[in-house]
């Protein structure tokens, strides 16, 4: 297991950048290129599972995950299946002066075929980096098209 850190910022106040990384019915709409539908097959006080349809590493995968929301700052993401069963994902959003302070907690696991290439773990690690830039655009850019500023 690899574990790592990633932190960003964005522009968004906190509440608004957790709501839109919380609405799991609504996420591929906020990253249509990597999360292309998210369904929600149970829910309950512990947390939601749903059936992902995603982009990995460009191959088209469909993985079980798991969503504990713990308002108003944490979301952790566990992979239940797929090559990084195991894998969990730790956000926390916190306020700073300019908008959030996003820090994602990687536990990155990778099983089956994925787990003989070692070299993989650092390729991943710089493409989860670089989709959480993206998210930190896209979820600027959402928001300013459902909500424009008012001048």
């Amino acid at each position: 297991m690899n574990t790592f850190t990633m932190e960003r910022c964005s522009s968004l106040p906190q509440n608004k950048l957790f709501q839109l990384s919380t609405d799991i019915e609504n996420f591929h709409n906020i990253m249509p290129e990597n999360f292309k539908s998210l369904e929600i097959i149970k829910e309950n006080d512990y947390g939601k599972i749903v059936i992902e349809k995603i982009n990995f590493l460009g191959i088209p995968l469909k993985i079980k995950t798991k969503h504990v929301i713990a308002k108003p700052n944490v979301h952790e993401i566990h992979i239940l299946s797929g090559p990084t069963k195991g894998t969990v994902f730790t956000e926390t959003y916190v306020p700073s002066g300019d908008g959030t302070i996003v820090s994602i907690e990687v536990k990155l696991i990778l099983s089956g075929f994925f787990r003989m290439f070692g070299f993989l773990e650092g390729y991943i690690k710089n493409k989860m980096s670089a989709t959480m830039d993206e998210f930190i655009i896209c979820a600027e850019k959402f928001d300013d098209s459902v909500s424009p500023n008012q001048n």
